[in-house]
């Protein structure tokens, strides 16, 4: 495997970036798994992970509540979606076609990221001659 270090360059280290949006991904589709599992639980809340970019600390944004119905999160970890849907007798707030859409959506990225490391690592090869 090729270990090339590009931020001594100052380019960004593609591939570190890529482990690191596939391991987020993976994260994120254990909480929705969990989610669905829980679909039938009393008083569950869905949950979801924070976002990439939060994750990763590339950016020095704090985010603020402007409005009262804004969805929160923790720059680490998992947080509490806030959902204006119905929730069921049993207390619970999972909605399984919101939930399955976002599997849907993690499944699209993930291909996404594996195509745009697989072309990153050919255009690799055919500079090396390989």
């Amino acid at each position: 495997m090729l270990n090339i270090d590009q931020t001594s360059a100052g380019g960004t280290d593609l591939f570190s970036l890529g482990r690191d949006r596939m391991n987020w991904l993976q994260a994120r589709q254990q909480v929705l798994a969990g989610n669905i599992a829980n679909a039938d639980t009393p008083d569950y809340q869905a949950k979801d992970v924070s976002p990439f970019e939060a994750a990763m600390g590339e950016f020095d944004i704090t985010p603020t509540v402007t409005q009262p119905d804004h969805i929160g999160y923790s720059a680490s970890g998992t947080h509490t979606i806030e959902t204006t849907a119905e929730q069921s007798l049993d207390g619970n707030q999972v909605s399984l076609d919101q939930q399955m859409e976002q599997v849907a959506d993690v499944n699209d990225q993930q291909h996404l990221a594996v195509n745009v490391y697989s072309k990153y690592l050919s255009m690799f090869q055919t500079a090396l001659g390989k």
